[in-house]
């Protein structure tokens, strides 16, 4: 790593553009006070991100800016740059050149940039930090400020040590670490109070979405259910109409030939030969009692006749004498032809025959004239009369007597014939009536199969009402009912009647876990989301915090390590340094540390003045010079605390040589011999740093390659001027 050339514009006393080129080791920059020398090395010292404006010897940012003269007038802004050769990449960036820069404007706003681009002063001093330059700048020394590294503090100048060491990027990776340390700690505390402000809400969603994920178990298992149940059902009432069409169509064929069979019974004149049965039976009965009524009359009429024949035997035995007797043989057949008469009315009454009627009516019309005759005979002749008359009569009565009994033999034939008749009859009415008779018993048993079969249809008309209902509320459950019905396992009653169960207890629960709720559903995925987030931030914090922590011990180690090797090496450098320097002596840092159980600075045993010694952490310096007893910093003279600090600054800049080095007349205070031996020791450590010197000495002027000349021109600007080695040796002499 080598500079190459500063570039001032507008700051301080340099208001034109004005460009340092640094091409050998050693560049001497000369001028009469007041001329603006110093200015290169505060411009050094501002660029590489000093804050303290003190340290510039400004107030404010807009100090460092050309103010105007009586010429010129002032400047808007201030800017510097520094550029590195760059082509070994000591800075990890794929330039050759790196330019560092820094603007400043009248307001007070500052820019810093990087090969002209805009860039954060973190950016800049880690990679400063690359090449061993800190911001405690230990490489450039301003002008009174050669001992200043005696005069720190312990810590102050621990640090300086370990910015000297090229410990200061280990220092800004700790500081760093720590800082995303402490952020990390804040970050693990806001994510753990922000989970634990999430997980009852988190707990409440995740109830609700479990019910919401039984009710989407209840949901898949109610759709399958119903699948199946509703395949099922519609195979099965396919299956049983189908089924009860087929029972159907047997027992309605059996009817139509019933009916078929009942229309040929029809088609016969049967309730007319039931009508004629009734007559011919009537007809039957009336001859039945006719003919009883005619044997009746028979009977009286055959023992009327037997009377008449043994009267009129008497009669004829007898003789006609006496008149008296006439009288008694009158009186007994006057009274034998009433009976007569008597029993031939009463056989007319009852007669339903009318050729006999009419022979009966005859008959007593004899009989009346008979009884008118006799009255009007004489009482002599009556007897002989009489005889011939009750011979007559008893001839009539013979003869009806014969015709009724011809008559009634043939009511007895037309009985025997109507009664033949009527049984025939009787028989095949019979026969057609239990003929009909069993039409109607298979009738009605058809009709009560098919009343039986129409109930089992209407039952099923039923069932296929709440399979349509079943299937149409099936729809609100978006149950897939695509799918060949035929190849789905066949089950049974039971297992259709458990569906049944099932489906109905799956829509309680469904109804009773609420349904589904996208909002909640998402407003759980969103809080789940949110809390495996911070579960994983917390672990990536923590684990981060680990690696932070590893990191920390790690860098404080290596700290530790390189700072206690360094100082050893330093402690042998300085101690060469500062024998060359005094042709003599000794000197050492030594390293303080806490001591364990140390008191308080308010326990009023310690000692105040040896307080910061006893228990302040950093490096101290002791030194011992020949002839003379030193038992602090404070008793050397301001030469020899020069010379002890120009010995412990090479000594640093041996043991870890910075890239460059800048010396602001730290040489002033040195004699003539003194001077000889800084030169030798500035070509030594040439060897190793890049070195520029802000001087008025001649031996530091002899040993540089180039020399600037610093002049304060009549317009109020340093002016640069530049001479050759063999012109800087003859000045120098």
């Amino acid at each position: 790593m080598r500079l190459k050339r500063l570039e001032l514009a507008g700051f301080k006393s340099f208001a034109k553009p004005t460009s340092l080129e640094f091409k050998t080791k050693i560049t001497a920059i000369v001028g009469p006070n007041g001329s603006g020398k110093s200015n290169c090395a505060e411009g050094m010292r501002w660029v590489l991100g000093e804050q303290s404006m003190k340290s510039l010897r400004a107030k404010l940012g807009e100090d460092l800016i050309f103010n105007g003269s009586t010429t010129l007038p002032r400047m808007s802004k201030a800017s510097v740059t520094l550029f590195f050769d760059n082509s070994k990449k000591d800075f990890p960036l794929g330039f050759d050149e790196v330019g560092v820069g820094r603007r400043v404007y009248r307001d007070g706003v500052n820019e810093y940039l990087l090969n002209g681009s805009k860039t954060r002063l973190k950016d800049i001093v880690e990679l400063l930090a690359n090449i061993g330059i800190g911001l405690s700048q230990h490489n450039i020394i301003g002008q009174g400020e050669a001992d200043r590294i005696l005069h720190v503090s312990h810590k102050e100048r621990k640090e300086m040590i370990e910015d000297a060491l090229g410990l200061k990027a280990y220092h800004i990776k700790l500081l760093e670490a720590e800082r995303k340390l402490l952020k990390c700690e804040e970050n693990m505390k806001q994510v753990r109070a922000l989970r634990k402000e999430i997980q009852p809400h988190l707990k409440f969603l995740k109830t609700q979405v479990e019910k919401i994920k039984k009710s989407a178990e209840y949901r898949k298992d109610l759709k399958e259910k119903y699948r199946t149940y509703l395949f099922s059902e519609e195979v099965f009432l396919e299956k049983k109409t189908e089924e009860l069409k087929g029972k159907k169509n047997t027992p309605e064929q059996k009817l139509k030939e019933l009916y078929a069979r009942k229309d040929e019974f029809s088609s016969r004149p049967i309730t007319q030969d039931k009508t004629e049965d009734g007559s011919v039976a009537d007809e039957l009965e009336k001859i039945k009692k006719e003919i009883s009524d005619i044997r009746g009359n028979k009977t009286r009429l055959d023992r009327d006749l037997g009377r008449l024949e043994g009267m009129i035997e008497v009669e004829e035995s007898r003789g006609q004498d006496e008149e008296g007797e006439d009288v008694v043989a009158r009186s007994e057949i006057e009274t034998l032809l009433i009976e007569v008469e008597e029993n031939i009315s009463a056989a007319l009454e009852e007669s339903v025959l009318d050729q006999i009627h009419e022979f009966l009516r005859d008959a007593l019309g004899s009989v009346s004239s008979f009884l008118n005759r006799l009255d009007n005979l004489p009482s002599k002749e009556s007897s002989s009369l009489r005889v011939e008359e009750l011979t007559r009569e008893k001839n009539k009565v013979t003869e009806t007597i014969s015709r009724i009994k011809e008559k009634e033999g043939e009511l007895v034939k037309r009985e025997k014939e109507l009664g033949g008749n009527l049984y025939e009859r009787e028989r095949h009415l019979r026969e057609m009536d239990r003929a009909l008779y069993e039409l109607s018993s298979e009738e009605n048993a058809l009709k009560d199969q098919l009343r039986s079969i129409d109930f089992e249809a209407e039952r099923i008309n039923l069932r296929r009402e709440d399979f349509l209902r079943e299937k149409q509320e099936a729809e609100r459950y978006n149950v897939d009912m695509s799918g060949d019905r035929q190849k789905e396992a066949p089950i049974s009653e039971d297992e259709r009647e458990k569906l049944r169960k099932d489906i109905d207890r799956l829509k309680f629960r469904l109804e009773e876990s609420g349904g589904m709720d996208s909002g909640i559903l998402k407003e759980y995925n969103e809080v789940e989301e949110r809390d495996k987030f911070f579960e994983s931030e917390m672990g990536d914090l923590e684990k981060a915090s680990v690696e932070l922590n590893n990191l920390s011990k790690e860098l404080l180690e290596k700290i530790e390590t390189e700072f206690e090797e360094g100082i050893d090496k330093i402690n042998k450098e300085f101690n060469n340094f500062f024998g060359d320097m005094f042709s003599g002596g000794k000197a050492e840092l030594r390293l303080l540390k806490n001591k364990k159980g140390a008191k308080k600075k308010d326990d009023p045993e310690v000692d105040d003045i040896h307080s910061e010694d006893n228990n302040e952490e950093g490096i101290e310096v002791k030194v011992n010079l020949l002839r003379k007893k030193i038992q602090s910093l404070e008793m050397l003279s301001g030469g020899e605390r020069a010379l002890t600090s120009i010995a412990l600054l090479f000594a640093l800049s041996s043991v870890n040589p910075p890239p460059f080095l800048v010396l602001d007349e730290i040489d002033a205070a040195l004699d003539e011999a003194n001077s000889h031996r800084y030169g030798k020791m500035l070509e030594d450590l040439s060897e190793g740093t890049q070195l520029v010197l802000i001087t008025h000495n001649r031996e530091s002027m002899k040993r540089a390659g180039v020399l600037y000349g610093i002049t304060m021109s009549g317009d109020g600007t340093s002016k640069l001027l530049s001479l050759k080695l063999e012109e800087a040796s003859e000045i120098a002499r």
